[in-house]
């Protein structure tokens, strides 16, 4: 059954898994209230940029030093300013 998959969201990062989910929330937010589309679009900016940084830091920085809690910390402040937004928004 898995060959017959469009795109298999297993290979992506649960960031990009969020942006995915954030764009398709702003498409169909357009049937119910428009306002709505900024929590998707924002989403979906949030899932990129978060999956940017951990790629950055993931190449930067081998698991295994002692550096390697930056991307931990790095994905908590980037999600915590994403919560952020959002409320503000609201």
């Amino acid at each position: 059954m898995s060959e017959f998959n469009i795109v298999n969201l297993n290979n992506f990062t649960w960031m990009l898994n969020v942006a995915i989910i954030g764009s398709v929330f702003a498409v169909f937010s357009l049937i119910y209230n428009d306002y709505y589309i900024y929590y998707g679009l924002i989403t979906a900016g949030y899932g990129v940029f978060a999956h940017v940084v951990f790629k950055l830091i993931e190449n930067k920085i081998d698991e295994k030093n002692k550096w390697g809690w930056l991307s931990a910390a790095s994905n908590i402040i980037i999600t915590i300013i994403w919560i952020l937004v959002l409320v503000k928004i609201y």
